[in-house]
């Protein structure tokens, strides 16, 4: 076999050459000779420059054979190797490396020439070859790749380009790529797999190259059939690309885009029309690949996202002329854009809010026009809705589970950029909100539970709360597609008992703002409760809001219970207020869940005792009254608890300050240790009448004893907040709709109950009033009792209480023989007069002692206490006390005494005989006095 010689041939030489190659050259290319041939043909290429295209036109020969006696025996051996074949093993390879040689050594000259002859030829070769090895148009570069760069002689074509192009200028490599976009308007499809591969060597310079191509080739065809071949091969070529390439794709597309958004007024006609033509392009090919869908979105969104007022009126000019490249029919271009959006992997969000933007962006800066700014508006909604609805269509036909909705899986990933506009002062982007959020809660009620617990905490404007409601509500149908899946559990039923659910586990354990927000939490629920009660609304007439409210009940409670917020406790408040307003339907509570809910009312109660406001604490009680109302008179255990949670705290607890208690300092309730104490006095031994052993008025180690102060608040206000605990407890024992006036049992049990907590022993708190020594035996619990009357006042308001309802005074006995046997022992004016005035208020006194209270001021210490013995301790001695002396009569609520049938009925002389010689004692004072108390005398 002939070797091309690096040697430089004499001008004989090269006429022999001459005369050899040209004879030959016309001849089919023989596989005897063809090596010889070649030979001779890569000297004259190199020493005879002007025979290069006779040379590079039998080479072209050489390589078709080559690839013809392959492909022939794939066809007859196709699943035998390849033998060793003299053309295509070592004719070729001697090409490549003359070409090579001669690139190298002249790149200027020959670099050009040589990458256009191999393009070319790669294109011939792929144009008439690739239908007879069944490469069919569809069949995919990577198929092509792979049947093609089998070949060694296109494998070497492909390199020899590749080499050529990297010695190319700016504009050698600018014409060199003429020639590639013109084979691929020649050969397309079949020279794709060359454009990929080379693009893949030089992506910069191929990528931009190619997407100029497409778009002067759509600009002139449009999208016609016969034409989408062109859009076909750029398709495929950037797929290929993309995997290794897909930064620089981006790059060229960006490019391309803004390139399309300058105008200037030295384009020429041409540019013009590839700029107008740029948008349908990009969406053209985004609808042929989703891999370029991902690049052109996010090179679109780039540019417009946010929205800049100079980018979207320069589109607008453009709009008219792109429906051209749909057949004239806008619908067509919106239905794609549309179906494109739909498809969108990622940035979905982004695409949203550039409609929303758009469409309510209230300047016309840039349009050509006031129309022109409405109909891109208009068209800008019209794109929203369509997308919204197509997507409750394909949910609809497929089922949420498999509707495939690309759009919706990358707005879930952007939902905390979604949720916040629930909140928006916009009306369009607080519906749109509610929309996505409700079709993504048609996959996860998850989603609408969180979104909806964000709006409740947070909104503070009515359409906002209206939106919340629809949000909530069952407004997504059950799809038919779906019925034979398991039955979702919040279906049918809205999903506002989970939403409050979450709401109140957010503002107690992850909220900031807690405070804040529970308070606005309340005040919408109240809110929705009025617009329920109101029955305007349709959607909230199946009590959706106060189902939920009853549901959450136990942690409404327990919110209330450790409420520190003042004006958070009145929002709770009027929350349950109107909920016991609107109830309709009796509720089952269980035990538990009613006491908490009776101790947190209670809790209030309090709260509103403490208000500095007299406004505010009186509309509190008032609600507090109500509600303590409504959960005793349906509830017996209720009754109880709150009776005793009333008179304990307000007698023990921290409010007894507010009704008048004395309130103790710090160090008098400070514990001491037993061996601490011991410490101090030493180890000596103490004998009588030694300093030690003397008794002080004080504390051993803490000086003298500090008295108790007396309670700072202003009587006025002890009085009021007094009134507003009867209040209390007369609400406690009232029943709801059936009487205004307490029960008399619900007062018996405060008698009961004060009697269990003052009085503090077990013994000998019977009815009965003994004899007078016996309370020496009781002397102590007496002096207790009455120091307790002392230092709480209120005591005295509660007896108050039981004696206006007789006869649930009569329990009451052992407190009131307590005090009556302490004031005797030791006379207090104030204290006495007010045991008789309550003892008389109670029937329990006959007349005329019970009208004491006139006389005692005017009698002398001596003489108030024999009176006090020998009348009022010697009746209640004799007469015990008992209910069984008042009579009920039927619808009553107070009992009256026998003696009260019958006023002119004799007193009794043997008790009011010493009462009436002290005043004729002091007939000078009690003149009046006597004539009112012993009238019957004057009759007589």
């Amino acid at each position: 076999m002939s070797q091309v010689v690096d040697v430089s041939l004499s001008p004989e030489e090269i006429l022999a050459e001459v005369r050899k190659f040209i004879p030959e050259s016309v001849k089919q290319c023989q596989r005897t000779n063809c090596p010889e041939v070649t030979a001779g043909a890569l000297l004259l290429l190199k020493n005879l420059p002007a025979a290069r295209e006779a040379v590079l036109e039998y080479l072209r020969k050489v390589f078709f054979v080559a690839v013809n006696r392959q492909i022939r025996q794939i066809e007859m051996h196709p699943n035998s190797p390849l033998t060793e074949e003299q053309i295509m093993n070592k004719t070729v390879p001697q090409i490549h490396k003359a070409l090579i040689d001669i690139v190298s050594s002249n790149s200027q000259a020959w670099a050009p020439l040589v990458a256009s002859w191999s393009l070319d030829l790669l294109g011939k070769l792929s144009w008439r070859y690739s239908k007879r090895a069944n490469l069919l148009a569809d069949s995919g570069i990577n198929s092509c790749l792979k049947y093609w760069l089998s070949f060694k002689s296109t494998r070497i074509l492909v390199d020899l380009s590749a080499r050529c192009i990297k010695y190319l200028s700016d504009t050698e490599a600018e014409s060199c790529m003429n020639v590639l976009t013109q084979s691929i308007a020649d050969y397309s499809p079949y020279f794709d797999w060359v454009v990929a591969h080379i693009g893949s060597c030089f992506p910069q310079l191929i990528i931009k190259k190619v997407l100029l191509w497409g778009l002067k080739g759509f600009s002139i065809t449009g999208v016609q059939i016969s034409k989408n071949v062109l859009l076909n091969s750029v398709k495929d070529i950037l797929g290929h690309l993309a995997g290794s390439h897909f930064y620089e794709i981006k790059d060229a597309l960006l490019d391309l885009f803004k390139w399309s958004l300058n105008e200037n007024i030295n384009d020429d006609d041409l540019t013009r029309r590839q700029k107008v033509a740029t948008v349908p392009y990009l969406l053209k090919l985004a609808s042929l690949s989703q891999l370029l869908l991902k690049v052109i979105t996010t090179v679109v969104l780039q540019t417009l996202f946010p929205v800049r007022p100079d980018v979207i009126p320069r589109l607008a000019l453009f709009a008219t002329d792109w429906c051209s490249y749909f057949d004239n029919q806008p619908e067509v271009l919106i239905n794609l854009t549309v179906h494109l959006a739909l498809a969108c992997e990622q940035e979905a969000w982004q695409i949203i809010s550039i409609l929303l933007d758009t469409s309510l962006n209230t300047s016309n800066v840039g349009y050509h026009g006031v129309n022109a700014a409405l109909t891109v508006k208009n068209v800008c909604r019209e794109i929203l809705e369509m997308i919204l609805q197509e997507i409750d269509l394909l949910m609809r036909m497929n089922g949420t589970h498999n509707a495939g909705i690309a759009l919706m899986t990358s707005i879930k990933q952007d939902l905390s950029l979604v949720v916040p506009l629930l909140l928006d002062p916009q009306p369009l982007r607080v519906q749109t909100a509610v929309r996505l959020i409700s079709l993504l809660g048609a996959q996860s009620p998850n989603v609408i539970i969180s979104a909806a617990s964000f709006a409740l905490r947070k909104s503070q404007q009515d359409f906002h709360l209206a939106a919340f409601v629809r949000l909530v509500a069952e407004n997504i149908v059950i799809f038919p597609v779906i019925k034979p899946e398991p039955e979702n559990s919040l279906s049918g039923h809205g999903y506002f008992t989970q939403t409050l659910e979450q709401a109140l586990r957010d503002i107690q354990y992850t909220s900031e703002e807690k405070d804040v927000e529970a308070r606005q939490l309340f005040k919408n629920l109240s809110l929705l409760l009025k617009w329920e009660n109101t029955n305007r609304a349709a959607i909230l007439k199946s009590k959706l809001i106060s189902r939920g409210l009853h549901s959450n009940l136990e942690q409404i409670a327990s919110l209330l219970m450790k409420c520190e917020d003042t004006e958070l406790a009145h929002d709770i408040a009027k929350t349950l207020d109107f909920l016991h307003i609107n109830e309709q339907n009796v509720y089952i509570y269980s035990l538990d869940l009613t006491l908490k809910l009776t101790r947190a009312v209670i809790r209030y109660f309090f709260i509103c005792v403490a208000e500095d406001s007299i406004i505010k604490k009186q509309r509190g009680a008032k609600i507090a009254h109500r509600l303590i109302t409504w959960i005793t008179s349906r509830f017996p255990c209720a009754r109880v608890l709150a009776i005793r949670e009333l008179v304990e705290n307000s007698i023990y607890g921290e409010p007894a300050k507010y009704f008048g208690a004395k309130v103790k300092p710090d160090e008098l309730a400070k514990d001491f240790s037993l061996l601490h104490q011991n410490h101090k006095h030493g180890t000596s031994v103490m004998l009588a009448q030694r300093h030690s052993s003397v008794f002080h008025a004080g504390i051993i180690g803490e000086g003298p004893r500090r008295s108790v102060p007396e309670n700072n608040f202003d009587k006025d206000i002890v009085d009021f907040n007094s009134l507003l605990l009867l209040d209390a407890i007369k609400a406690c024992c009232t029943d709801e709709g059936l009487s205004q006036y307490p029960k008399l049992d619900a007062m018996t049990m405060v008698s009961l109950l004060l009697v269990e907590l003052v009085s503090p022993d077990v013994m000998y708190n019977g009815l009965p009033w003994p004899d007078e020594e016996f309370t020496k035996v009781t002397v102590e619990r007496d002096l207790q009792i009455r120091r307790w009357f002392k230092d709480i006042p209120l005591l005295w308001t509660f007896l108050e209480l039981t004696a206006r309802h007789r006869p649930a005074l009569t329990y009451c006995s052992v407190l009131l023989r307590a005090i009556a046997a302490t004031v005797i022992a030791n006379w207090d004016n104030a204290e006495g007069t007010r045991l008789v005035n309550v003892m008389a208020l109670g029937k329990l006194l006959p007349t005329p002692l019970n009208c004491l209270s006139d006389v005692l001021p005017i009698l002398t210490p001596v003489q108030i206490n024999t009176v006090m013995k020998e009348c009022v301790w010697a009746y209640m001695h004799e007469n015990v006390p008992s209910p069984a002396l008042f009579t009920l009569s039927e619808g009553a609520s107070i009992g009256w005494r026998e003696e009260d049938v019958d006023p002119t009925s004799t007193p009794i002389i043997r008790f009011t005989n010493t009462l009436r010689l002290f005043l004729l004692a002091n007939i000078a004072k009690t003149g009046m006095l006597y004539a009112t108390f012993f009238y019957n005398e004057n009759t007589n």
